[in-house]
């Protein structure tokens, strides 16, 4: 699923503001006065359960966007790493197993970064970096290990492939399915009842009301456009940054000086 960040946190945000004051106007056309002032005790009592209730949902929704955004972070980190070590333990095999799995990895990184991370904002994936994972994974087939140092090395690069070949399945099923509709639903729905009881309030004041109304519409449509930033990692302002895969391209071509730096880290002298 794709996402745009500022543009759809607005909508949301603004979006949300304008519906609950609408719907609270409506609410007070609806219901005369004296039957809305006679109603204040059974619609707080029932306000308060279903806003305790809305409340747990949607910051535990909020948290296990967190988790999921920082999850794919891991994600990427462990496919980046696993590559950089199959290229580098590559270096203790025979000349034409080495050039072709440094080669392969040399490729992947490439078409990861410059095809598939554009794909992933989408919600898709590049088939040309699946097929070149893929042949990642059958390139040793027919390698037979010989030396001692080439039986040590032959099954931890095997398990190597296998830690990369595991990450980019998970990376990709978490670009491609996001927040599930259900989720959102349930979200909005619950957010639209919250804010429906809130309206049975009447206050002598059209104007306060409409402001409080907003203000509490206001705080969900945060946590829903946190939802929105954190449930889609991969694209939207907020993304997980194809950084790790651009230090691989650079370590596999010798361009040591040319790795991405961290903020708080500086070039070498």
């Amino acid at each position: 699923m794709e996402f745009h960040g500022f543009t759809n946190g607005l909508c949301i945000i603004l979006g949300g503001i304008a519906a609950s004051i609408l719907l609270v106007a409506g609410v007070r056309k609806m219901f005369a006065k004296d039957i809305l002032l006679r109603a204040h005790d059974i619609t707080g009592n029932l306000l308060s359960v279903v806003g305790t209730l809305y409340a747990v949902l949607l910051g535990l929704i909020v948290v296990d966007a967190l988790v999921r955004f920082e999850h794919a972070i891991d994600v990427v980190q462990e496919e980046s790493n696993s590559l950089a070590d199959i290229f580098l333990l590559a270096e203790r095999l025979p000349a034409p197993e080495r050039s072709r799995l440094q080669e392969t990895c040399k490729a992947y990184a490439i078409q990861v970064v410059e095809d598939e991370w554009p794909l992933m904002a989408t919600g898709h994936a590049s088939m040309a970096a699946r097929k070149t994972a893929f042949e990642l994974a059958k390139s040793l087939d027919t390698f037979e290990p010989k030396t001692e140092a080439e039986k040590v090395v032959y099954p931890i690069i095997l398990e190597q492939i296998r830690e990369l070949w595991d990450c980019r399945r998970e990376r990709v099923g978490t670009a491609e399915f996001g927040i599930p509709a259900v989720e959102w639903f349930v979200l909005i729905v619950g957010g639209a009842v919250t804010v429906l009881f809130a309206g049975l309030f009447r206050a002598e004041s059209v104007s306060l009301q409409r402001f409080l109304t907003a203000m509490a519409a206001l705080l969900i449509g945060l946590n829903l456009y946190l939802v929105s930033l954190f449930g889609y990692p991969f694209s939207g302002e907020l993304t997980v940054s194809s950084r790790p895969f651009k230090v691989d391209i650079a370590i596999f071509e010798g361009r040591f000086r040319d790795i991405p730096l961290h903020e708080n880290e500086r070039p070498p002298e």
